[in-house]
């Protein structure tokens, strides 16, 4: 069977897990190329469709045509990745988002928080499923790495190394991991943001040979509070040869999503038994929960009792075992692929 995808391969290789273990076959392209032999489109990231640029009303129009179309000849197949484009301060992708909800046919959620709460939010004749995300098993393994200390200037052999592999997309990011980094009573903890300042804004009335300066004024007044030697701040998406190792060292990862319904990222560390920190929010709380993950509540402020936990899995090193294993093993991509396999035939029928 055909599964056409309406964009772009995302960076994140998370639906490629999946499809190397999928009796199907996955096509992407943009989605004016759909042809009629196609039995599914599977919608993974609405924003992508547009290439993550917001569709101007002539373009929204022109999709809804295309959804119309798609409905007649195949079947519409949403994951669940985000319900809504978040920090979408100006509201440009609702009518997006709005128009894949309304003409769906069937609907992947990534855990129960996501069914219980937006299964109302489309058609009564949807046909609605949990699957999970899958761990990144083809990075384990045999995966070629690159060493991390490339790039960071500061040696890392003896550091206690928390890092956060995905972008820093707000404020309110930064100051989650800002928060707990400042909690943890180890010397040499060491902090690791590959993408870090991506979420400063500069103001169109700045000049465009002061935009540099300005925003290196701002990021100093975000680290002040840091030493220059307790930390790399990068600014671009970082190889996975690298993403690997540096997840390989990291005696913690912090998964900084506060506003996110999932997070790819807690499914990598999960990939190698790393402890993380999570927030409490969406389908993450269910998975923290399963695993006895940290799990920080911000209203509580339990940054005190969260740190001493990490501590405590540190020191016992609970994350492995059959218990642990099997635990972990609902998450393989090759059963997760078989769940796709078998939700795509039945909406097919």
């Amino acid at each position: 069977m055909d599964i056409f995808v309406p964009h772009q391969k995302d960076k994140n290789i998370y639906l490629d897990e999946i499809i190397s273990f999928s009796n199907h076959n996955f096509i992407f392209g943009s989605y004016k190329e759909y042809k009629d032999s196609y039995k599914v489109v599977n919608i993974q990231f609405p924003e992508a469709i547009f290439n993550w640029k917001s569709p101007n009303k002539e373009q929204l129009r022109d999709f809804e045509l295309q959804l119309l179309y798609w409905g007649k000849k195949s079947k519409i197949i949403y994951t669940i990745n985000d319900f809504i484009k978040h920090y979408d301060y100006k509201n440009e992708f609702s009518a997006l988002f709005s128009l894949v909800h309304k003409y769906v046919d069937g609907v992947i959620h990534l855990g129960q928080y996501s069914l219980d709460n937006y299964a109302k939010c489309f058609p009564l004749s949807c046909l609605q499923t949990i699957i999970y995300h899958p761990l990144y098993i083809s990075l384990s393994k045999d995966y070629k790495t690159k060493n991390i200390q490339d790039i960071v200037p500061i040696e890392l052999s003896n550091k206690f190394i928390v890092s956060v592999v995905g972008m820093v997309r707000s404020k309110e990011e930064f100051n989650f991991i800002l928060k707990i980094f400042k909690k943890i009573p180890i010397n040499n903890k060491f902090l690791v943001v590959p993408r870090m300042f991506q979420f400063i804004n500069i103001p169109d009335f700045i000049p465009y040979r002061l935009r540099k300066f300005y925003k290196k004024i701002i990021e100093t007044k975000y680290c002040f509070f840091l030493s220059k030697n307790q930390y790399f701040f990068g600014s671009s998406f970082l190889e996975y040869n690298y993403l690997v190792d540096l997840v390989k060292r990291s005696s913690l990862m912090i998964i900084p999503r506060v506003k996110n319904l999932n997070s790819g990222n807690f499914f990598l560390g999960l990939t190698f038994n790393k402890v993380m920190i999570i927030p409490q929010i969406g389908n993450l709380t269910e998975f923290a929960n399963y695993f006895n993950m940290p799990l920080l509540d911000e209203q509580n402020k339990n940054y005190d009792k969260i740190i001493k936990q990490v501590l405590e899995l540190k020191l016992n090193n609970p994350l492995k075992g059959d218990e642990y294993n099997a635990k972990k093993s609902i998450f393989h991509p090759s059963k997760i692929a078989n769940e796709y396999d078998v939700f795509f035939r039945l909406v097919t029928i």
